[in-house]
């Protein structure tokens, strides 16, 4: 049977919450911690009648440079739209956006050796949480506002349907946040966040807009699944219709939202209360004098300078910028920089990731680190203890050789050889598989003796032991 490959083209818009201390159109708090629902407003936010935006530079900064880190070209000229259409989360009825000159234009994102378009990067406000009283969008009776969001500044990054596979969209998603974190445009440590609207068809098809998906995971899932929808239609030889979806997280499902608007819907009609924004040269020269370097030139920075392989220089850079300045750090500690870099990727971001921890989140500093590192370097732990001893440390953040010291001195000989012997008596069947012949046996009985240990033994001295007691080569 042939099988015939479909076609796939996704689009993504992508909306990041910039990094500012105030709204777009006023000085509320961006980010209010510990905020009361509905606190951080005023009557700009709420859209009170009168009430006139003044427009945040800082904002306008921050697409600006974004643009300049995607090859875009920047407007000179621009100017902010009335997007209108009623739904809870708006109280104006309408959005203040961008819609017929956005702020950047025209750029790319290389991934996976391929080039995505960008094909614009506009400015416009948040509207408000929406929030799901008693259940999910599906299930919910009622549900709340939330307007502290309201207003928050918004850069949408929109691209051409350049992207062929979920895959492809993932890895695009985790580049771009990584260039976002760079420039300091985002800063997810204050509770600003990247939502997606994922837009696909196969060939033929209309477009289907799967909205605010959160998670680069979830958008990967949503799009497979999107995916295999569209395709069983065709094969039933129904139309897949243009509408707006919704990702269930729980279920890995898309619903159906609504049918999908057109833009002439919205009515977009110029913003009366803005002035047209004029960006001089002067003021482009400016931003990108100040612009630090980008994640692929980080990463071929530490290649070249630490003697990485390019992967792993790039899984240090696109952890994220606080895990790459700590690589760096940890390097003029510990002049092991393969050695740190080894640690880093398979254990420390794996203990991280299960705390559902960034780095600069946690206790862990580059002096404790390199404590523990120096102790695997000198033999005070073997690499099986300190596999485990991480966990601890980044649990705690206490210094590694605190901890070791809690669990007390490592055996003796001696005790190591008792134990070794109460293994073998306890353990007879692998003790006859090994004479047999059966190597892995042995593994089995040296990790016994070191769970019994605490992994405190060192594996090789005990496969001698083990040898020896059973009078059999090493």
């Amino acid at each position: 049977m042939r099988v015939i490959a479909i076609k796939v083209m996704i689009g993504l818009e992508v909306h990041c919450q910039l990094n500012t201390q105030s709204k777009l159109f006023c000085s509320c708090e961006a980010y209010p911690q510990n905020a009361k629902p509905n606190e951080s407003v005023c009557e700009v936010c709420l859209g009170y009648p009168g009430a006139k935006p003044v427009l945040n530079k800082k904002a306008i900064d921050h697409v600006v440079g974004i643009g300049i880190a995607m090859g875009c070209k920047i407007n000179s000229e621009t100017y902010f739209s009335r997007k209108t259409y009623f739904y809870p989360d708006m109280p104006k009825n309408f959005q203040i956006t961008q819609y017929e000159v956005p702020i950047a234009s025209e750029g790319t994102i290389e991934v996976n050796s391929s080039k995505i378009r960008i094909r614009r990067v506009h400015l416009e406000e948040d509207p408000a949480r929406i929030i799901y009283a008693n259940g999910s969008l599906e299930t919910t009776s009622y549900v709340l506002i939330d307007y502290n969001r309201a207003g928050v500044p918004l850069a949408e990054i929109v691209t051409e349907p350049d992207i062929g596979s979920p895959k492809d969209a993932r890895a695009f998603l985790e580049k771009l946040s990584a260039i976002l974190e760079y420039l300091k445009a985002y800063d997810q440590s204050t509770g600003a966040s990247l939502r997606v609207d994922a837009n696909i068809s196969i060939e033929g098809g209309e477009r289907v807009e799967i909205k605010n998906v959160t998670g680069f995971e979830n958008v990967e899932k949503a799009l497979n699944y999107e995916i295999v929808r569209q395709q069983n239609l065709v094969r039933l030889g129904r139309k897949v219709e243009r509408e707006t979806r919704h990702f269930d997280e729980v279920a890995k499902t898309t619903l159906p939202l609504r049918k999908k608007e057109f833009e002439e819907d919205y009515g977009y009609i110029f913003d009366p209360d803005l002035p047209v924004l004029k960006i001089s040269a002067e003021w482009i020269t400016r931003i990108r004098e100040k612009m630090p370097d980008l994640p692929d030139k980080i990463a071929a920075r530490l290649a070249d300078e630490y003697g990485l392989g390019a992967y792993d220089a790039k899984i240090i850079v696109y952890t994220g910028s606080d895990f790459a300045t700590f690589f760096e750090k940890v390097c003029k500690i510990h002049n092991k920089p393969v050695e740190v870099s080894r640690w880093m990727i398979n254990y420390l971001l794996k203990s991280l990731n299960w705390r559902s921890e960034r780095l600069s989140q946690s206790k862990v500093t580059p002096e404790t680190f390199a404590e523990f590192l120096d102790m695997i370097d000198k033999g005070k732990v073997n690499e099986r203890y300190a596999k485990e001893l991480i966990k601890e440390y980044v649990d705690t953040g206490d210094k590694p050789s605190e901890i070791v010291e809690r669990a007390g001195s490592p055996p003796t000989h001696d005790e190591m050889e008792r134990t070794v012997k109460n293994v073998l008596k306890e353990n007879v069947k692998a003790v006859s598989e090994l004479k047999a012949g059966r190597l892995e046996a042995k593994q089995y009985l040296i990790g016994m003796v070191l769970k019994e240990t605490r992994n405190r033994g060192d594996p090789k001295a005990i496969a001698r032991m083990i040898s020896e007691e059973l009078k059999m080569p090493l």
